[in-house]
């Protein structure tokens, strides 16, 4: 009698479910988060920018505020509003921090939620 060694190659259909599935599960996710993250990016253009214009002096808080307000409806960033954006005056800068959360509706009644801080400081006069 000979032996044949008969080794089974590839995916059964299972384990090819299982794979579309995981790839289906991680595609569906980032394509939920990609927005988001696209619009965290532009409120950190805008701060950074906010930091780059170093000629520009600022003259209160209201005015930081404002430019930054507007520098994010210039970027359409809609998830941001004016309590997530807190400036304080420290010595001769202004501190800007834009911390906020999105919640995103996900499958029923389960949400993702995401958490960002960003940080900035800009010239007082």
């Amino acid at each position: 009698m000979m032996k044949l060694q008969h080794r089974q190659k590839g995916f059964s259909l299972y384990s090819l479910s299982f794979y579309l599935g995981l790839l289906a599960f991680v595609v569906f996710t980032g394509l939920k988060l990609f927005p988001v993250y696209m619009e965290s990016f532009s409120v950190e253009s805008s701060v950074r920018s906010m930091e780059g214009d170093r000629g520009q002096a600022y003259t209160g808080a209201l005015s930081v505020r404002s430019a930054l307000a507007k520098r994010l409806r210039f970027n359409n960033v809609e998830e941001v509003t004016a309590d997530d954006i807190t400036v304080i005056r420290q010595d001769d800068m202004y501190i800007i921090d834009v911390d906020y959360e999105i919640r995103i509706p996900y499958i029923k009644n389960i949400e993702l939620i995401v958490s960002f801080s960003h940080h900035g400081e800009v010239l007082a006069r």
